[in-house]
């Protein structure tokens, strides 16, 4: 998910959730593009510089906003807006 152009990943993946009726913070959207390029909760964190308990947060959030029963349909859910993402 390497882009010379990260803004326009972002604004690509918050179009396709727009589709789904699906509306995110950007923190949230933040954490959710950072998750699919691979990074843990704590390297999230770091690299937004934020505490370890709010990217969990974030992520339960998602979790809720997507519509989806747990870490594993996240999961699940990240791989395949991965391989959908143009």
């Amino acid at each position: 998910m390497k882009s010379s152009n990260q803004w326009e990943e972002l604004q690509k993946l918050e179009n396709i959730l727009l589709k789904d009726n699906i509306r995110l913070t950007r923190q949230e959207l933040r954490v959710l593009y950072e998750t699919m390029d691979g990074k843990g909760n704590a390297e999230i964190a770091q690299f937004m510089h934020l505490c370890l308990g709010t990217i969990k947060t974030h992520k339960n959030n998602l979790i809720a906003k997507l519509g989806l029963k747990g870490k594993e349909e996240f999961r699940k859910y990240v791989v395949k807006l991965t391989k959908n993402l143009p």
